[in-house]
């Protein structure tokens, strides 16, 4: 969130002069007010200006697009971010372009990578807890159905045998995927063991 400083004889002077800057209307910024200033002798001498810290009005998804494309810039990826859902503190983005291996990295290291830090960056701008899921080029919709499909069959034999199954440790959101799709199955449970990376979903029956 870019932000700029500016002062003026008040608080309503400094936004004018901030305004006009920025080439928005006052309607359109947001700001604080750094100092109230100090009148001067006689309205003349002495006196301090006032200065805010203003910046434009932006909803979370907005901030979080034009963030992410700034780091994929810096990355020098031929890539643009574009918003996928904007739910005021639900935010869906998604990469779409060349070279989206890099962004998604080695089993989707990278593209979690920089939703951790795109959550943290929005998170702060607002002052409240965001919600920020990250894409490129459909991976993640393609690995949850393949999550899901992967747990149905799991159940399946879980089910037919009797006998619980565990399966190879894989990251907390993809746990809670599997979670999630069987959580309505009444024959089978799903819960968590060991520590770290080698923690791995089981499936049971009930």
């Amino acid at each position: 969130m870019k932000k700029l400083r500016m002062k003026g004889k008040d608080a309503e002077g400094a936004l004018d002069a901030a305004a006009k800057v920025l080439g928005k209307n006052r309607d359109q910024l947001e700001y604080k007010v750094i100092s109230e200033g100090k009148p001067g002798m006689l309205g003349v001498f002495g006196g301090e200006e006032a200065e805010i810290e203003a910046w434009e009005k932006k909803s979370p998804a907005s901030e979080a697009q034009d963030s992410l494309q700034e780091i994929l810039n810096l990355m020098g990826l031929m890539a643009i971010s574009e918003i996928k859902k904007d739910e005021g503190d639900e935010v869906g983005l998604n990469i779409k372009g060349e070279e989206l291996g890099q962004a998604i990295g080695k089993d989707g290291a990278t593209l979690q990578s920089l939703q951790t830090i795109l959550s943290s960056m929005i998170c702060n701008a607002f002052g409240r807890k965001i919600r920020v899921n990250l894409d490129a080029g459909g991976y993640r919709e393609k690995q949850e159905q393949a999550l899901i499909r992967l747990a149905g069959e799991a159940a399946k034999d879980v089910e037919e045998t009797g006998q619980e199954k565990e399966l190879p440790p894989m990251s907390a959101a993809d746990r809670r995927v599997i979670h999630m799709s069987l959580a309505e199955n009444a024959k089978v449970q799903t819960f968590s063991e060991g520590e770290g990376p080698d923690r791995r979903l089981i499936i049971a029956p009930k």
